[in-house]
């Protein structure tokens, strides 16, 4: 069933971006203002931009479909896992929000497809 996702709010997306944006601005500051490693102020600033481009790309994915797609969510899945089996106490457990909210999302658009006889 092709759900009117126009009328629906992209919750996974827009999540995804939020946490995304913060984690750049935190980046750029601790940059600016600490005496922190460049490198780890430029990875952190890094992965901020590429999750805003990915929650971006999501928040289209459910506009256009109603839900974000499986591979989607897997690629998700695989940075919070990887993310949180180097670094357990970090942000990545955030993540567990747009990914969770996809997640339903994708189950809900699956349930509501009509089978094929």
């Amino acid at each position: 069933m092709n759900m009117n996702s126009k009328t629906r709010f992209p919750i996974a997306g827009a999540a995804l971006t939020f946490i995304a944006t913060v984690h750049t601005i935190m980046g750029v500051v601790l940059l600016s203002v600490s005496d922190q490693d460049i490198e780890l102020s430029f990875w952190f600033t890094t992965f901020g931009v590429v999750g805003i481009g990915l929650g971006l790309a999501m928040i289209e994915l459910e506009r256009a479909r109603g839900f974000v797609p499986g591979s989607v969510l897997i690629v998700l899945a695989v940075t919070v896992v990887f993310g949180l089996v180097f670094e357990p106490v970090s942000g990545f457990i955030t993540l567990l929000v747009p990914l969770g909210a996809g997640a339903l999302g994708w189950w809900r658009a699956r349930a509501q497809q009509p089978t094929s006889a």
